[in-house]
């Protein structure tokens, strides 16, 4: 490996919205102060859907989600409503930065990201797991004796409190600073959520969104901290990012309530004699070239009252398309802001209240535009971006580490790369 940066620490903040570190308001002063010396966009668009698994496994292979397989935050099945999950890395379609990072003779660890059981990492370790979601062996037992004690051999969860929460990401904070001091891994894919927990629960703004952003800043600084002491800090890129923005919310939509009363759909665990269901936005039919029945969905969408009707428009596949949408979507309905839709099935009303906050729509609107930002050897300093794409992390990472790694869709842009290392500049 023969890029400008020896190491590269990938951080997401799950929910991280541009104005945590343009806006000076919210307590994230490391976050600000990284953004502000190195390299940090405006915005930087999610994917389609933009939820959590789907954008970090974009983040770490440059494909979108109908070349990299992982659609949604769980899969869609034909069996039934939990159809298992989205958690094992073989399930990634394409390469991604960790086979890379192996491939070309480097060391890589996986902190609470998500898709990443099995992944081809040095070391992983889940926060909220159970020992055996952490790996190798004698990793486990340092930090069980050194650091963290004894890991329960059932799942931790993320508890029910709010410092649970809170309490997740700390521990994983501390075992990423070890971690960077006795084995310097070459890249660190690491994944902090309690930022994501607190605007679900209050939408863009509460206490326990500013609480949530400061333990992050805080675990953030610790990582600075750490490369510090392991004498790596003048060779690590750090790279932070959000995975999608959020919007306050107000209404759902759950049009499997309409399906049901129209006979296409079932109100039972498997969904009984199903011909077309919706998962949260984008309708999916049993057969595919069931067009009778996808007629008669398009009608019950175009037909709602007025009232209804303009709360969401109808998005067509190939507009879905352009976004690198689950190919198995025929098409997805975009509500207005403040209205998302739900999978929910037993619920008997289309319109019903939901307050807080949310993300995984198309994401067409700023608002679910997530934060970026760069700093270290390699990156551009005090630069500003306009904007960029959830694709184009993974090949700053292949470029800041001198790695053989082709993007499916991503893109290097020059103008993140510091002057110095422009021939001619």
């Amino acid at each position: 490996m023969k890029g400008p940066a020896k190491y590269v620490i990938l951080i997401s903040v799950d929910g991280m919205r541009p104005d945590f570190y343009l806006e000076k308001r919210w307590p994230a002063a490391t976050i600000q102060q990284l953004a502000s010396e190195g390299l940090h966009a405006k915005g930087m668009r999610p994917v389609n859907p933009s939820v959590t698994l789907p954008d970090h496994t974009t983040m770490i292979t440059g494909a979108l989600p109908n070349k990299h397989g992982i659609y949604h935050n769980q899969p869609f099945g034909a069996a039934g409503w939990n159809d298992g999950s989205y958690s094992n890395s073989n399930q990634i379609k394409v390469e991604t930065l960790w086979d890379a990072v192996k491939k070309a003779g480097g060391t890589s660890a996986s902190l609470n990201w998500p898709v990443s059981m099995n992944a081809p990492v040095n070391w992983n370790f889940r926060s909220y797991g159970n020992r055996s979601s952490n790996y190798p062996e004698d990793f486990v037992q340092d930090i069980e004796n050194n650091l963290i004690g004894k890991i329960p051999t059932t799942n931790i969860g993320q508890g029910n409190s709010d410092f649970d929460g809170y309490a997740s990401d700390l521990r994983l904070a501390s075992v990423a600073s070890y971690l960077i001091q006795k084995h310097k891994p070459n890249l660190i894919t690491i994944h902090f959520s309690s930022t994501d927990h607190a605007q679900h629960e209050q939408g863009r703004e509460g206490d326990k969104v500013n609480k949530a952003l400061a333990t992050v800043d805080v675990c953030i600084n610790q990582l600075v901290e750490a490369t510090k002491k392991a004498g790596i800090y003048e060779q690590t890129v750090f790279v932070v990012c959000g995975d999608h923005g959020f919007e306050d919310r107000h209404t759902q939509l759950a049009w499997n309530s309409l399906l049901i009363k129209e006979g296409l759909l079932e109100n039972k665990p498997d969904r009984g004699n199903w011909k077309a269901c919706f998962k949260d936005q984008f309708l999916m039919l049993k057969d595919k070239n069931d067009f009778a029945t996808l007629t008669r969905v398009r009608k019950l969408l175009e037909e709602q009252p007025p009232a209804i009707r303009k709360l969401y428009r109808i998005v067509e596949r190939a507009e879905l398309d352009k976004y690198g949408t689950d190919p198995n979507a025929i098409l997805a309905v975009q509500p207005v802001e403040g209205v998302v839709c739900t999978s929910r099935y037993n619920h008997p009303d289309l319109v019903q209240s939901t307050p807080g906050g949310s993300h995984g729509l198309l994401p067409e609107r700023q608002n679910l535009n997530a934060g970026f930002f760069a700093f270290g050897p390699g990156i551009r300093k005090k630069s500003v971006m306009p904007t960029i794409n959830m694709e184009d992390v993974a090949p700053l990472i292949a470029f800041s580490l001198g790695i053989d790694f082709k993007a499916p869709d991503g893109v290097l842009y020059p103008g993140v790369i510091s002057e110095t290392l422009i021939p001619g500049y």
